[in-house]
């Protein structure tokens, strides 16, 4: 139930983040804002792992380079959502977002990509697509 707490409440804070970094974009611009996003939360992350890292940061080069990827996704992320948010709305923007998230994820898992167990696309993912896409196409009812 911890984990499933810390993802709520990281999903009400991507919520919040996109409008923060919206408006920042207003002030800054928009690669400004997602450059200086990346650069505060750079800052967070490294005194994060200074106070409290265990693991083996000076190891990065030995991962393979598609490993890195991350940040690129990261930004691209962050980016589009400075994008969409004033164009959109908040809510129109993360259910498009969340719906591609349950496309990919479910392809990751049907396939088992990057090592993770399979775990076979059914008629219940099915079935909870159709309900993402319904309440998007609600949302989207202007």
């Amino acid at each position: 139930m911890l984990y499933v707490a810390l993802v709520l409440i990281a999903g009400a804070l991507i919520a919040m983040q996109s409008p923060i970094n919206a408006a920042l974009s207003r002030t800054i611009g928009v690669l400004e804002s997602s450059l200086f996003n990346f650069i505060v939360g750079t800052a967070f992350l490294s005194l994060v792992v200074i106070l409290f890292g265990r693991g083996q940061l000076t190891r990065f080069a030995e991962a393979p380079p598609w490993q890195w990827i991350g940040g690129f996704l990261g930004a691209f992320m962050v980016l589009n959502t400075i994008i969409a948010v004033p164009r959109l709305g908040v809510l129109t923007t993360l259910l498009t977002m969340i719906l591609g998230n349950l496309i990919m994820a479910a392809i990751i898992d049907h396939f088992g990509w990057f090592g993770l167990p399979v775990t076979p696309f059914d008629w219940r993912r099915l079935a909870g697509f159709t309900l993402v896409l319904a309440g998007l196409m609600l949302v989207f009812r202007r």
